[in-house]
């Protein structure tokens, strides 16, 4: 099997390590200590396996994207800025960013101007933002599964229609085992309390002196009545969770203002009258499901994006949608778009086993004298307008790709990237824009795909997705294989398939802006071998009793850190404070030749968010042509 085989982990690991490897992590963040500086010099090892094919070099933020980003914020490109080399290029527009926001502008400009010139850049080996995939090669069957974005309704609507995207999809039928157990296609839905969609057991670990953990199957199916909860809490969890049919029900149309000027952890607690108990279980779902923070700092209307209780609509009734996910996630979706702007990029038809499937041709993304053109591996630094930005004829970009400083010039330029880099690169950008950056906040994740020889533990435990609420991460689940192509993935106990695991970074009663620095702070300092021991820990210790043994059943483990996954919306983030304008109307504004798009001004990132955003801005951008 093409797959690293150095797992590392002790069967007999104490209790006094593991709770003494957590401690150094807090210890590190608490201090502030340079852990991630020193963690990055290691380069390959901290990045880690990253898994086969044209993904294999470009899993979440690898060692050398953190290191360029860090330049970027540190200043410390300006010294080499006065040997940058003119490439002689002129396009009518740039893009930076080859994600979802990215490509959109450029496919909005592509239909605008189908003879206009633009080049679109991005600090990547490959094309698509968090929109990648991982793909594991295992006893001679390909495994797939998502680095980030996830999820996708397949209906009949016009930009399905446009993509040629397929109307419906099959799935590999299942060859043995527990009849009983449900397996979803998608990944989410089981996080919250879904139990149709998938069969879910929840960890419950006795008490603190390491006892032998509990698992309680469907527990949300007879209102916990098994969970082993004080019945408090058990209570408040189980109304909390019913609330969209009660009168607690808040409408995010008609109250929008409203619950936009305070917390969720404030609507829970002080309006709805939940006990604080709710919010260790809600928050997990806060961090990883959209929003990167704990429900304190969280606007009670951004709730609403993910249908948590108290904003979900009363006619919502928490069933699965019409979702799924592709086995790589929405890297499927990203590169239907990059066929459709470059068709010889990805070999074969526009079908969906050739797009899925098909290896990338890079050289066709970036060919001499072509109308659009993509460049990888290059990191914009520096944007501004060839002098005053009111009456300039262009922008200046400079980019950096292998050691050495680039520019390019262009009549517009479109930034589809987060703000934690677009407020450094823009050079001549105006107060009021950077107050407005400023005021955006972001939060870390963490998805690991584990490559699983078998499954075989699952069977026994008779679960398909695990929740639980100490130790590392607090979500898994292994999906039901999609086919794709002639030879698809397995679907039997005793063959391969790789589990997902959602990590949240979760640090309640920290100012906003501090959660997401201290959750970096981990994400960043903590070494690939660490990470994988605290997985195979975790791993080991609830599904030892379904007969797991992590140095027969893991093949390879891919990480896939994002510093800045999600924005962290606070309160008056989306209908602003005192009259003072939301800060994402200000930065949608266009300034002079510049546009902003990316999925954060939305207030819930998505691909959905993240292609309206890149279309407006690349509408904007097309204006001053």
């Amino acid at each position: 099997m093409a797959l690293r085989r150095d797992i590392r982990i002790s069967q007999n690991i104490t209790r006094r390590d593991f709770i003494g490897a957590t401690l150094l992590g807090a210890g590190a963040t608490l201090l502030d200590a340079p852990c991630p500086a020193r963690a990055l010099q290691s380069g390959r090892e901290w990045t880690g396996y990253g898994g086969i094919g044209d993904y294999g070099n470009s899993n979440g933020n690898t060692a050398e994207v953190v290191r360029a980003a860090h330049k970027i914020r540190d200043d410390a490109y300006d010294k080499g800025l006065s040997a940058v080399l003119d490439t002689g290029e002129a396009y009518d527009i740039v893009i930076v960013g080859a994600g979802f926001a990215g490509m959109a502008a450029l496919n909005q400009f592509r239909k605008s101007k189908p003879h206009g010139t633009c080049l679109l850049i991005d600090n990547h080996p490959i094309f698509g933002g968090e929109a990648k995939q991982n793909d594991f090669e295992v006893n001679g069957y390909r495994l797939t599964g998502p680095q980030g974005s996830n999820q996708i309704t397949l209906n009949d609507s016009d930009y399905c229609r446009e993509l040629g995207l397929p109307s419906r999809v099959d799935y590999v039928e299942r060859e043995g085992g527990n009849s009983s157990i449900v397996f979803a296609n998608e990944n989410f839905a089981a996080m919250y309390w879904n139990e149709s969609c998938a069969t879910v057991g929840y960890y419950f670990q006795q008490d603190m002196r390491g006892e032998k953990g509990t698992w309680i199957k469907d527990a949300w199916r007879d209102n916990l009545k098994r969970a082993p909860l004080p019945e408090n809490v058990r209570k408040d969890l189980i109304a909390w969770r019913d609330s969209p049919k009660q009168s607690k029900y808040r409408d995010p149309q008609q109250d929008g203002a409203w619950l936009d000027s305070m917390t969720y952890a404030d609507l829970v607690t002080k309006i709805m009258g939940f006990g604080k108990d709710v919010l260790r279980y809600v928050d997990p779902l806060i961090n990883v499901g959209n929003f990167g923070a704990s429900s304190d700092v969280i606007s009670a209307y951004a709730a609403a994006h993910i249908d948590l209780p108290g904003v979900a609509h009363p006619s919502r009734n928490f069933e699965a949608d019409n979702t799924t996910s592709f086995p790589g996630g929405n890297a499927t979706l990203l590169r239907y778009m990059v066929k459709a702007v470059f068709p010889d990029a990805i070999a074969g038809p526009r079908e969906f086993d050739a797009i899925a499937n098909n290896p990338v041709n890079f050289q066709a993304l970036d060919r001499p004298a072509a109308l659009r053109r993509m460049r990888l591996s290059a990191t914009a630094i520096r944007v501004s307008h060839d002098g005053v930005p009111e009456r300039a004829d262009h922008v200046n970009v400079v980019y950096e790709k292998s050691g050495r400083l680039y520019q390019v010039k262009a009549k517009a330029a479109v930034l589809a990237i987060g703000s934690w880099v677009a407020k450094h690169i823009v050079t001549d950008l105006p107060e009021v824009y950077r107050v407005a950056f400023n005021n955006f906040y972001h939060g870390p994740i963490l998805v690991v795909n584990v490559a699983l020889t078998n499954w075989r533990f699952l069977d026994k435990l008779g679960i398909s997705a695990a929740h639980w609420f100490d130790g590392f991460g607090f979500f898994a689940n292994v999906r039901q294989p999609m086919v794709v192509g002639d030879n698809p993935a397995p679907f039997h106990p005793d063959k391969p398939i790789v589990m997902t695991f959602y990590v949240p970074f979760v640090n309640p009663a920290m100012a906003i802006g501090a959660q997401g620095a201290a959750g970096r702070t981990t994400l960043f300092g903590t070494s690939y071998a660490d990470y994988e021991r605290q997985i195979l820990t975790q791993m080991q210790k609830m599904f030892g009793s379904g007969g797991f043994d992590a140095s027969r059943d893991v093949a390879g483990i891919v990480l896939n850190r994002w510093g800045h996954a999600y924005v962290s919306p606070q309160p008056g983030f989306y209908f602003g404070i005192k009259g003072h304008p939301a800060p994402r109307d200000i930065i949608r504004q266009r300034f002079g030749r510049i546009a902003f798009g990316h999925s954060e001004l939305n207030g819930a990132q998505n691909f959905d968010a993240a292609i309206m955003e890149g279309e407006r801005a690349g509408s904007q951008a097309i204006e001053v042509l």
